[in-house]
């Protein structure tokens, strides 16, 4: 019986999806992870650079101030300075009572945080050393550093670049063409290693998939040729394993066609000796009934016969039907008059119920008869006496529904789907009745071989089983 695996694939997902997802997370992290080392050496070279520049002029200035401290010379001095039109600069020199001696900036209207108070007054000395300031309505950033001379005086100097804010730029240009570069370079490698991991397993569940639905261990699956040598090993054990198990199943198949083919003959001859013997008459009561019980029991024994051959016959994953055209209604009275002696002498009430024309399907008259005369015996089987088995049947959608509703002892839920399995038995069937547990897995065969469907509702007040057939076969058969 085949496995289902929906509800796995509902809750799980495929290997290919974690591991694109994998790389895509690894990929997206060293991105960030990148972006933002990259701001950070962009920012502190910069900043840096900038430091020096500002520490550069401090000390010149300082020299030049400490030799002549009127600072006439320092509008001129500044005005020598060849700074880019980019480029943010600024200095001025506070007295020892707090006064701006002398103020410049370039840009002259570039406004420098805290130093507007300066302007209109005294203010408070500024602690000494570095700075960073941000310049209002902009993204700059400005070094500042203040210094004191030897006179008491205070000189401040800024110094502000677009370096960068450049270098930024084009670090971010490049990124963008780097991400499309290595998103592109990381789909490539997931696709690869997800056909190189992905291909020899799918190779190897397809082959374990083929074994589940049809039971056939006859042809070996194909050997898998894989780069990782983890996959070539598990390979090589699965057709290793395969391969024994085909020769056990092999043999267990010789061994029962042949016990099958061996018992037939032997209870033929018994039965048609029983049959001879009960036509000699004038035969004691009690030896008649014992011949009549061995016919019954040789009946049953090659009707066990022949389920356990239709069971060999789907092991081999395909069960071959011959298809013709035929009256579904008249194959159901058919059987119905077959079993209303059975359900006379249990005192069961048979009923079937068809339209009043035909319903002619295209199908295997063997195979269709052997469906519904084993949910009917099974039916009438597990009913008790006085109560009632109706059959009906119906036409709708291109498709003939035959419904079997017993009043029986009902299936437990827990069991329902598990009748269709080969050779299960529930406790209740085991208790009323013999058997080998084959009948339901042969009927549920037989109509899907036919591309039908067959369901099964059940309580403690009976049973009711619903096949569903297509009127026209497709051309697959």
């Amino acid at each position: 019986m085949a496995v289902s695996n929906r509800g796995v694939n509902r809750r799980l997902l495929s290997f290919a999806v974690y591991l694109a997802a994998g790389y895509l997370a690894v990929y997206a992290i060293c991105t960030v992870i990148m972006l933002y080392l990259g701001n950070r050496v962009i920012t502190q070279s910069t900043r840096s650079f900038d430091r020096q520049d500002v520490r550069a002029e401090t000390e010149e200035l300082t020299e030049l101030l400490e030799n002549n401290p009127k600072g006439n010379w320092l509008a001129e001095e500044i005005a020598l300075e060849r700074l880019p039109p980019s480029t943010i600069f600024a200095i001025r020199i506070l007295s020892t009572l707090g006064h701006v001696e002398y103020e410049a900036r370039t840009p002259r209207d570039i406004v420098i945080p805290g130093w507007e108070r300066a302007m209109r007054g005294p203010v408070l000395f500024p602690h000494l050393g570095w700075d960073e300031l941000k310049v209002p309505d902009s993204e700059r950033i400005i070094q500042l550093q203040t210094t004191q001379l030897s006179d008491g005086r205070i000189l401040q100097i800024a110094k502000g670049s677009l370096l960068e804010s450049k270098q930024k730029q084009m670090m971010s240009r490049n990124m963008k063409l780097f991400m499309l570069f290595s998103l592109a370079l990381t789909l490539f490698a997931t696709m690869l290693m997800i056909f190189i991991t992905l291909r020899p397993i799918e190779q190897i569940t397809r082959s374990m998939r083929d074994i589940i639905e049809t039971g056939a261990f006859e042809s070996n699956p194909p050997p898998v040729r894989s780069m990782i040598s983890e996959l070539n090993s598990l390979s090589a054990q699965f057709n290793i394993m395969t391969q024994k198990y085909a020769t056990l199943i092999q043999a267990m198949r010789e061994t029962m066609d042949n016990v099958a083919h061996d018992i037939r003959t032997p209870l033929a001859r018994i039965r048609g000796a029983s049959e001879l013997a009960l036509k000699v008459g004038d035969l004691p009561e009690h030896l008649t009934e014992t011949l009549a019980s061995i016919i019954d029991d040789c009946d049953h024994t090659q009707l066990q016969l022949k389920n356990l051959l239709d069971t060999r016959e789907m092991e081999s994953g395909f069960v071959k039907i011959n298809c013709t055209q035929f009256d579904l209604s008249a194959i159901l009275k058919t059987l119905c008059d077959m079993y209303s002696l059975i359900a006379e002498e249990k005192n069961i009430s048979l009923n079937l119920e068809t339209p009043p024309d035909a319903i002619l399907i295209e199908a295997d008259r063997n195979r269709i008869s052997r469906i519904f005369s084993n949910i009917i015996d099974n039916a009438l089987k597990y009913t008790e006496p006085q109560g009632r088995v109706d059959v009906k049947l119906d036409c709708s959608d291109n498709a003939a529904e035959v419904t079997v509703a017993d009043t029986g002892i009902g299936i437990p839920s827990d069991e329902i789907s598990l009748i269709w399995q080969r050779l299960y038995r529930g406790e209740a069937a085991r208790a009323k009745s013999r058997g080998l547990g084959l009948g339901m897995n042969i009927v549920k065969t037989f109509i899907e071989a036919h591309q039908g469907k067959v369901k099964v509702q059940s309580s403690e007040k009976g049973t009711l089983f619903t096949v569903r057939l297509p009127l026209k076969q497709s051309k697959r058969f």
